[in-house]
């Protein structure tokens, strides 16, 4: 996990890249200096949700986004992240604060096969999409 980027507001310029929060995309800004698709997570303030950002994006300061997926499939990582109590892992007493560290040393098991991964996120994939639609 990396840290997000400061962009201050009077530098942010509308354009078709997602500016990405702790609460997720809140705007647009004409620079995405993070390859797409990626997975971001709110490092100060809101903690514990899980964005899966499928364009090249601006994760703010106030984010921690995946750098380097090691081979593994994006959306795998994205499920894989959502089922952690990232909550658990904040500290600070006014602002909660997520240390990238805390969470660096959780063990996880992975599928190690992408094709494995692959078969997990269609599966996954398509479960959320009857439930979005059942809701609707």
């Amino acid at each position: 996990l990396q840290r997000g980027y400061d962009l201050p507001t009077q530098n942010r310029r509308q354009g078709g890249f997602p500016l990405v929060s702790s609460s997720g995309v809140i705007d647009t800004h004409d620079e995405g200096p993070v390859e797409g698709p990626g997975v971001v997570t709110g490092r100060s303030g809101s903690i514990g949700n899980v964005f899966f950002i499928e364009s090249n994006f601006w994760p703010l300061n106030t984010t921690l986004f995946v750098k380097d997926f090691h081979g593994n499939v994006p959306r795998y990582i994205y499920y894989l992240l959502t089922t952690l109590d990232l909550r658990s892992y904040a500290g600070g007493t006014g602002v909660p604060t997520l240390n990238r560290n805390d969470v660096h040393s959780v063990p996880v098991r992975v599928a190690t096969s992408v094709d494995e991964q692959h078969r997990i996120v269609a599966i996954l994939d398509e479960a959320f999409e009857g439930i979005a639609t059942a809701k609707a």
